[in-house]
Order: structure tokens, then C-alpha cells, then sequence
């Protein structure tokens, strides 16, 4: 497993249980907009859900089927029947604080790519072991990945790590964002082929509702664009999707979320940063978290990292109000640390070490855990393992269990941002 992938081989088969995706509609839309997405092994006709999008997967991981419709739910709890099975989806109240978790760079096996603390920290286990514990809380909202998913070429390893994920976790609203090996899993342009996903299977899976959505005539049968196909361009060593499939931007609860591909030039993203700028002025979040991976440019970033795409923000009418609540979470580099502090405040946060290696930091291996909660808006950070605290695992996962949830661990972990929580009332622009 740690070197060729799991002997399953990480395919869903007819007949095997499909994967449950939940993502928050894009913010326009109306804050109850919420997609409900059926990965499978086959195209499924389910006489108690009403799938308006139905096809297998295109370009790249085609041995899926996608099935997904965009609902108008209320806040609270919401039950839905799909194939016979009980989903409640908990939509919190608008304004209401939020709990999730924030990962970066995870690495569970060295089937592409060399994993090299994997197999040390038990990445693959106690991954989904943790998550699983967490998300038994009632409190969680959501789980979020910034990129690197899994150094996945083919949707092997990434089926095989969410085939353990409890409904518990899969029920709560679901982020990824588009990372340099998540295009060319070698990790740069320069060394890309005909095999590479270019995150068109990634987009498909995580099932987000991108920006690509809204573009007129709007259907929600065609809410991802297939436009760029690899194999007709062939053209490795370039960015092989478009920016519009892999940015996406809502509010949930009291906190807004922008994720965005660094692959994409700024200027492909801009018109989506204008939009999500004026629609968080209407929302008025608590703050705003953008979402990327890449923490410098190269390895197939074009000049637009995350720290300075939030700076180009800050110039845009509606996010420049947010000041140091416009704030940022990224990866590429396999550290954990507070990146950026501002006069009153940090706003830049690194989340990438998750398994990989770094010569600019030891070995980490940890996560986020936000939570806007109590009128506060916080940041916890929870390292598992490394070289300089040593192994935690059993400590935070016990304490989890025992004490039902991370809201009653975090006496465990390093607080990098603790600051009242404003907003609720629209911005003027």
C-alpha cells in the first residue's frame, strides 16, 4: 500500500456502496442553495432522488459516474432519501458560528509520489480515524482540503481514503482546492504526461459548485465545464482546465470561503475575485478565508500565490473593507506555522505538512480546527506528530472520544487566532 496503493486497487465496482459529496451552492445563488453529490461505479436511476446531472466522468478517472443536483435547503436539519438511505444535511443558520477542519498536502501512500513520513505517522489510518472521531460531534460543519489531494494520479488513492470516511464526515459540506499535484503529479509542468489529471477528475469528484455554474444560459445540469479537453490539446506542460472549474466561493454560517487554483493565471481568476468581492459585501461574513495551495509562484503558479492574490483582493471594492478579516490559508511548503501577521492581527496561516517532507522545517504532521463559534472567530492548531513534540496521535484522538469533540481538546493545541467576530450588516461599496 505504501508504495504501489492499496491492493483494492481503489476502484468502485458495480454494485459497491457510492460516495456521498456535500458542498455549499455558489454564494450568489441564495445562502440555502446546497449540492448534493452521487459518486458510483455506474450511472444509477434512483427512484426517490432527482439527479439533474447524470454522466460518467469526462476526460480523466472515467471509471466514475457523476450524479449531483443543486437543492434550496432550510437551515436546520435537512433529510433527504437517496437511494433508499438516510442523509440529513445540517445546514447552519446564516450568521450562525461554524466548526470544521482544515488540511493541506496530504500524502497516504508513495504510489506517485514519495510519501516520507507516511508510513512514520501513519497518515493513511490516522487520517480517516480522526476525522471520523471528530465529525461524531454534532457541532461539525465542514472539511476542507487546500490542495495536493492525496498526490492522486488516477483517483485511486483519493477513493480509497474516502471509501473509510463515515457518513458522518461525508454528510458535512465539503472544499477542495487545486494544488501543482493535483495537474501534474510528478509536481511541475516540466515533467507532465498524457497521464495527468490536471483536476479534471478532482473537480468531478469534489463535485464543488464552481464559478463555471453561473455562466449564462445558467442550467444546473451543466454546472462543470468540459470545454478543455487534455487529450486534444496534448499539451502536457501547460495548465490543461479552466480557472472557473476549480474556484468556488459561499458563505457558511458567519464565515466566507473563496478557493481558487494557482494553476490559472490572475487574469483568467480576476472576474471571479470582482464577483466574490461584491457578493461578500452583501453577506458581510465574520471574515473571509481564501483558500489556496501554492505559498510562492513556480511548480505551475504563474505569478499568483496566495499571500499575493490577497493582497490584490485588498484593492478590490467589497474585499478591501475586510482589512486583516480578509484573511488566508495555504500549502505547497510541508510546514505548519502562522504566516502572516498583520498590526492587530494574523491573516496568513500554512497548513501544508500533512505527511510530506520540508527542508526549510522538521517533520509535521497536524491540522486545523476552526471555529467561529461564542462570537469569536479561532484557529487551533493540532500537530499530531513530529520530529519536535513527538508522536500525539493517541493523546488527541483519545481526548477527542473521551470528551466528545475537538471544541473540548484544544487545551491540546496551539491557538493561532482567537478575535471577536463582526460582520452581519452589508458593506457599501
Amino acid at each position: 500500500w505504501e508504495v504501489s496503493g492499496h491492493p483494492s486497487n481503489g476502484r468502485l465496482r458495480a454494485g459497491e456502496p457510492w460516495d456521498l459529496r456535500v458542498t455549499k451552492g455558489l454564494g450568489p445563488k441564495g445562502y440555502g442553495k446546497v449540492r448534493i453529490s452521487v459518486v458510483a461505479p455506474e450511472l444509477l436511476s434512483l427512484p426517490d432522488f432527482d439527479f439533474t446531472y447524470r454522466s460518467r466522468f469526462r476526460h480523466r478517472w472515467t471509471d466514475n459516474f457523476l450524479h449531483s443536483r443543486l437543492l434550496d435547503l432550510s437551515p436546520g436539519a435537512n433529510e433527504l432519501t437517496i437511494g433508499g438511505q438516510r442523509v440529513v444535511v445540517d445546514l447552519p443558520a446564516e450568521d450562525a458560528g461554524v466548526r470544521g477542519v482544515v488540511w493541506s498536502d496530504p500524502c497516504v501512500s508513495s504510489k506517485w509520489v514519495r510519501c516520507a513520513y507516511g508510513e512514520r505517522f501513519r497518515t493513511f489510518e490516522r487520517g480517516h480515524e480522526m476525522l471520523n472521531a471528530a465529525f461524531q460531534d454534532a457541532s461539525m460543519d465542514f472539511f476542507a482540503i487546500l490542495g495536493d489531494n492525496f498526490y492522486d494520479q488516477t483517483g485511486e488513492l483519493t477513493k480509497t481514503f474516502f471509501s473509510r470516511l463515515s457518513p458522518d464526515v461525508k454528510r458535512r459540506f465539503f472544499l477542495a482546492v487545486n494544488g501543482n499535484h493535483d495537474n501534474w503529479v510528478c509536481g511541475s509542468p516540466g515533467c507532465g504526461d498524457r497521464h495527468d489529471q490536471f483536476g479534471q477528475g478532482q473537480m468531478q469528484y469534489y463535485a464543488m459548485d464552481v464559478a463555471a455554474s453561473a455562466r449564462p444560459p445558467q442550467d444546473d445540469a451543466r454546472f462543470l465545464s468540459f470545454a478543455v479537453d487534455p487529450d486534444a490539446r496534448r499539451n502536457w506542460s501547460s495548465f490543461q482546465n479552466e480557472a472557473s472549474n476549480l474556484l468556488a466561493y459561499h458563505k457558511l454560517g458567519n464565515l466566507g470561503f473563496l478557493a481558487f487554483s494557482g494553476a490559472a493565471t490572475f487574469a483568467e481568476n480576476e472576474p471571479h475575485f470582482r464577483e466574490a468581492c461584491a457578493y461578500f459585501a452583501r453577506a458581510r461574513p465574520a471574515a473571509v478565508f481564501l483558500l489556496g495551495h501554492w505559498n510562492v509562484r513556480g511548480d505551475g503558479c504563474p505569478g499568483i500565490a496566495t499571500p499575493a492574490v490577497r493582497e490584490e483582493l485588498l484593492k478590490i471594492p467589497g474585499c478591501a473593507a475586510f482589512g486583516e478579516r480578509l484573511k488566508y490559508m495555504d500549502g505547497h511548503a510541508h510546514c505548519n506555522y502562522v504566516q502572516a501577521r498583520g498590526a492587530s492581527s494574523p491573516f496568513g496561516f500554512m497548513i501544508g505538512g500533512h505527511g510530506m517532507d520540508d527542508e526549510d522545517c522538521g517533520a509535521q504532521y497536524g491540522f486545523l480546527y476552526v471555529d467561529s463559534t461564542g462570537g469569536r472567530v479561532a484557529l487551533h492548531y493540532f500537530e499530531v506528530a513530529s520530529d519536535k513534540r513527538g508522536d500525539r496521535y493517541d493523546q488527541i484522538v483519545g481526548c477527542v472520544r473521551s470528551r466528545g469533540g475537538l471544541h473540548a481538546c484544544t487545551h491540546l493545541a496551539e491557538t493561532w487566532l482567537d478575535e471577536p467576530a463582526r460582520g452581519g450588516g452589508e458593506i457599501t461599496v
